[in-house]
């Protein structure tokens, strides 16, 4: 009998420890999940969130925006619906802003999805940032329904997990999520830092009058070409240089140009304007370094017609500089790094050959180097063309014209090296004058000085900073003496 209760009483505490082990291992998680998964108690005008968490109002998406006016102690900006559904900077209408960045305003405004509702009933919004006296940031979202709600952004938690927030017209404690910095921030922060109307590849060709100030110098000033032009001046390209315009724009590096041009921006925006009056020059002046009428750097170029005009201040020590886009009316920050073309020097935006005429548009070519001078007389174009010589050759037999034709490659292969050493043309003897007349009348005309063994210092219509090599030169010479004797020509050739 005894024996049977003991057995009774280890059987009996096995079963309450193992109850008590179920207990704690598996009923108790379970009231309390469902304890604290219980929805909460909802103040007016809340609403419920996912996994039970508190909305601090309906969830306000873009396309329910009808304004927006945030204040900060950065200042204050408002968005509002236009007459075409698109929202607008109030003010601003025609400065581009960040799409992404007004997503994440929208997002941080309209979703306000709690961290913690600290309490219902604070007494004291001082400690949280959030007593008028604070002067805390604020928004207010006005729905298209008529809607308004209004959010008070107080202190940042010392975690630096979130920030405590209020809505307006209660006494409950918020503390939302860091996604709120957006709305803390400037307006700047939202507007795009374009500086120039981005150049698509096809449409290259209805870009002109690109120039490049710099220094208060014009450095460069390249125009696209009509088709009368090209014809008139003989030019085998589309472009050319108003300044200087003896020489050709190199095609390499105004592609890289126009490349940078698809879509020049800034890092950042530092000010912006309206599109009703350009910011003040004086205030450029003095607050950013940009000086409008003497500038360190001003670029300019029209596209279909519109003038894109960007004038700089001068460089810092790390390379950064204050950009000034009249277009958008507003100022960015920029560094040389990404518009290096800037600070090219003349070479860079020259291309390397000096002659580069068409032979259609030629009309005469007059050659002189000491005792020996000559001109050739051209009419017509293509296989048809007739060329005569000063000295009564011509018209050139089949044979006399391919030698004419070899020696107008010489021509075209003579190539600039870099920039001289010596330009002093009062002490230098002139070795040869080449005197181009197009069709259209123009006339250019080219002389060249020897000033060491190898290098001639050359000038095209009394202008020029380089030289090239007098081997060339001497090429040129020889072959046209050669024309004249009846020689064969060979462009290849050395000499």
């Amino acid at each position: 009998m005894i024996k049977r209760q003991k057995k009774l009483i280890i059987i009996c505490a096995s079963a309450f420890v193992l109850l008590t082990v179920l207990y704690f291992a598996v009923v108790k998680p379970i009231v309390s999940a469902i304890i604290e998964d219980a929805p909460p108690e909802l103040l007016d005008g809340e609403v419920l969130g996912v996994n039970n968490r508190i909305l601090m109002m309906e969830q306000i998406e873009n396309a329910d925006i009808e304004r927006l006016e945030v204040h900060n102690k950065k200042g204050g900006y408002t968005f509002y619906r236009g007459s075409d559904e698109n929202l607008y900077i109030e003010g601003k209408e025609g400065t581009p802003y960040s799409l992404s960045a007004l997503s994440s305003v929208v997002v941080a405004s309209g979703y306000t999805l709690v961290v913690e509702r600290v309490t219902t009933e604070c007494e004291d919004w001082s400690e949280y940032g959030l007593a008028p006296e604070d002067d805390p940031a604020w928004y207010v979202t006005t729905t298209r329904a008529g809607v308004s709600h209004k959010i008070y952004i107080g202190n940042k938690l010392v975690t630096g997990g979130g920030y405590y927030c209020r809505y307006d017209g209660r006494d409950a404690l918020y503390i939302l999520d860091t996604s709120v910095e957006v709305l803390l921030g400037s307006v700047n922060d939202l507007i795009t830092p374009i500086l120039t109307y981005p150049v698509a590849t096809s449409q290259i060709t209805e870009v002109d009058d690109v120039y490049l100030i710099r220094d208060n110098e014009l450095i460069v000033w390249i125009d696209y070409m009509t088709p009368e032009e090209i014809e008139d001046t003989a030019s085998k390209g589309d472009f050319r240089f108003l300044e200087p315009e003896q020489y050709t724009p190199d095609l390499s590096s105004y592609t890289s140009i126009l490349e940078v041009l698809s879509k020049f921006y800034g890092e950042s925006v530092l000010l912006a304007g309206n599109q009703e009056t350009s910011l003040d020059e004086t205030m450029l002046k003095e607050e950013y370094g940009i000086n409008i009428e003497e500038p360190d750097y001003e670029f300019h170029y029209t596209l279909s017609g519109v003038d894109n005009f960007v004038t700089f201040s001068a460089k810092d020590e790390d390379g950064y500089m204050n950009a000034y886009s009249s277009l958008f009316n507003l100022v960015a920050r920029i560094n040389i790094s990404s518009a290096q073309f800037l600070d090219w020097d003349l070479l860079r935006f020259v291309d390397r050959p000096i002659f580069q005429k068409n032979i259609n548009e030629i009309g005469s070519m007059f050659i002189e180097s000491g005792d020996f001078s000559v001109e050739f007389k051209l009419d017509g174009e293509g296989e048809t063309i007739l060329v005569t010589d000063s000295e009564g050759g011509g018209p050139y037999n089949a044979d006399d014209l391919y030698n004419f034709r070899q020696f107008y490659k010489t021509v075209l292969s003579m190539q600039l090296e870099d920039y001289t050493e010596n330009s002093d043309i009062a002490n230098l003897e002139c070795y040869m004058t080449l005197r181009i007349t197009t069709d259209a009348g123009i006339v250019t005309e080219y002389k060249f000085y020897p000033y060491s063994t190898r290098r001639s210092f050359f000038t095209i219509n009394g202008e020029g900073e380089f030289y090239l090599l007098t081997d060339q030169v001497t090429k040129v010479i020889s072959d046209a003496q050669k024309i004249l004797r009846r020689e064969p020509v060979n462009s290849d050739a050395k000499e």
